[in-house]
């Protein structure tokens, strides 16, 4: 996610890349980069003004609030007519069918545990492409990249934050999950262990342009 601002920077030359989240502490060396300006920003509650942007990309951003379709549609707003949407979200539902029952259980809890801590859909990858043709832009077309967990990627550096902040916050709030959420992390550097966790699901469209006359 720190990448995406340069790889907009360098394939925009002329253009001017505004990186946002409600954390920015991931972003303090692109600060200093030229062209990238690095906002803290609520995507729920702040806004941009209308048509401040030829591009906005959205990569997990989504799937951790409670009402999508109307973030999506602030977003049309600031996006200028004819401008690209891409946004990325996860579909968790390969882990249903998980052969490793340790694996399948922790990230049966992960599920569980980030939807009651911040209302997160980890299966909202599956109704991204709804959500952007539903909120009114011209869909452009959708891409699946499977994800796998074990096989050095960054998705084990990911589920092994994941799981270890789990862990944290089911101790703080008394629930007994520390075994699973262990079973699962040790899993993950064992030996020969490999296993689809979640499909990225990328999806992107445009504004429509207004008519004219």
């Amino acid at each position: 996610m720190r990448q995406t601002p340069r790889i907009l920077a360098r394939v925009c030359p002329n253009g001017d890349v505004t990186a946002t989240d409600i954390d920015t502490r991931f972003f303090e060396r692109l600060a200093a980069e030229e062209r990238i300006t690095v906002l803290r920003h609520d995507v729920t509650q702040d806004g941009f003004p209308a048509d401040s942007f030829e591009v906005i990309h959205a990569r997990m951003v989504l799937c951790h609030l409670a009402d999508p379709a109307r973030v999506l549609a602030a977003m049309a707003e600031w996006l200028s007519p004819g401008g690209l949407l891409l946004v990325e979200d996860l579909d968790l539902g390969p882990a249903d069918a998980s052969p490793h029952p340790v694996m399948r259980q922790g990230l049966r809890l992960a599920e569980q545990t980030l939807g009651v801590s911040q209302g997160s859909d980890l299966r909202l990858g599956r109704r991204l492409q709804a959500l952007v043709t539903d909120g009114g832009f011209t869909f452009g077309g959708m891409r699946v990249q499977p994800v796998m967990i074990g096989d050095g990627g960054p998705a084990d550096e990911f589920w092994r934050l994941s799981f270890a902040q789990l862990r944290d916050f089911a101790a703080l709030s008394n629930v007994a999950l520390a075994g699973e959420l262990d079973a699962a992390l040790s899993l993950i550097d064992h030996p020969g262990f490999t296993d689809l966790g979640m499909n990225a699901v990328s999806v992107w469209g445009r504004k429509p342009v207004r008519p004219t006359g």
